[in-house]
């Protein structure tokens, strides 16, 4: 939105490139938060990541990720996890 203002980074915090899209993000930032759970997303198996998207068992469940922040979210999530999985397969080890 307003790309020609400089960020500003908190005392104390530390900047590290971002898997996602490989620029610079503050440890204390949204965008840091953001790439973790989708880091955290990454890591889980595929039943258990589908579980924690769409609900536990066969039915639905009202603690999902669907059922909280509704289908358009999961859907974003999934193209993180599929764009994270991507690059962080190019890169040898994440920088944390």
């Amino acid at each position: 939105m307003f790309s020609n203002r400089t960020r500003l980074v908190p005392a104390g915090s530390e900047s590290i490139t971002s898997v996602l899209t490989g620029e610079l993000i503050s440890s204390v930032s949204e965008e840091f938060r953001h790439e973790r759970e989708v880091e955290f997303l990454c890591s889980l198996s595929p039943a258990c990541l589908e579980d924690i998207l769409t609900g536990f068992g066969r039915r639905g469940s009202h603690r999902s990720i669907t059922a909280i922040r509704g289908p358009a979210e999961v859907r974003f999530l999934r193209s993180q996890i599929n764009l994270f999985r991507l690059r962080s397969d190019a890169v040898p080890a994440l920088i944390r």
